[in-house]
């Protein structure tokens, strides 16, 4: 019997969104489980990912600027300036 080694990577699709989600969602979960404060991982998760968006957008401040910019506008409602203060309300998930 011959055995033919194939790379995974030929076999592996493309994630899709959901199960990247999945996957954060468990390591919160995990992480959560074993004591850590679900907030506390979740901001380190978020500064992870803005620090690797810096290094791929190559240190260009604007560009990472305006894509965290479209990220939160996806889920917080600015309102209007009111006493010297911008108001802004997180609004539910879109799909």
């Amino acid at each position: 019997m011959t055995l033919k080694v194939v790379p995974i990577q030929s076999k592996m699709k493309k994630p899709t969104l959901q199960e990247v989600v999945s996957k954060l969602e468990s390591i919160f979960n995990n992480y959560e489980l074993r004591g850590e404060d679900r907030l506390n991982v979740v901001l380190t998760a978020l500064s992870f990912c803005i620090w690797n968006v810096q290094k791929l957008v190559e240190d260009d401040d604007t560009k990472l600027l305006g894509l965290v910019d479209e990220i939160l506008n996806q889920y917080v409602e600015w309102s209007e300036v009111k006493y010297g203060k911008t108001y802004f309300e997180f609004t539910p998930e879109k799909d």
